[in-house]
């Protein structure tokens, strides 16, 4: 008679594995009185079952490393390029703060040659008004001088004319 047994292991990975080893024996059943029938499972069928466990865990850690790899790397290399378009951001912010605070540092400084010239406007407008005024007096005095030398000019033509009507 034939004796046949399964023996049923799982392995459990992403998703339980179902591996069935069917393990036959051939005895005659003559002497032991035990109806023929008896569960048997070798030393090499239970190797095999270990074996095939392991090769599909190998197999399956193998693929999830792999993806896992892949990704990571794709990560990566998006993390990386996001790291650089940053830094370049930062670099021109930089670079503009830099230009701001020059400006700023000239605009400082136009402010304080403004107040100079400020006070300097304040100080020559004060001068000009100054120097109308006396143009004015010297304007006035020029002018009574003008009109004494016009008299005097005119009676030194009338004294010249009778000199010269008494000398004729």
């Amino acid at each position: 008679m034939l004796n046949t047994t399964r023996s049923t292991q799982r392995a459990s990975t992403s998703h339980s594995l179902k591996i069935t080893r069917t393990a036959v024996c051939r005895r005659s059943t003559a002497g032991l009185g035990l109806g023929g029938r008896r569960v048997a499972l070798t030393a090499g069928a239970a190797a095999d079952t270990a074996l095939a466990i392991v090769g599909s865990l190998g197999i399956v850690g193998g693929t999830l490393f792999a993806a896992l790899y892949v990704l990571e790397r794709q990560s990566k290399e998006g993390l990386q390029r996001k790291i650089e378009q940053l830094q370049e951001t930062i670099r021109e912010r930089d670079q503009q703060l830099r230009n701001a605070a020059e400006q700023l540092d000239r605009a400082k400084e136009y402010g304080r040659e403004n107040d100079m010239f400020r006070t300097r406007y304040a100080d020559a407008s004060r001068d000009i008004l100054k120097l109308e005024r006396a143009l004015e007096l010297k304007d006035g005095q020029l002018e009574s001088f003008m009109v004494v030398a016009q008299r005097q000019i005119a009676y030194l033509e009338s004294q010249v004319r009778e000199l010269q009507k008494a000398g004729e």
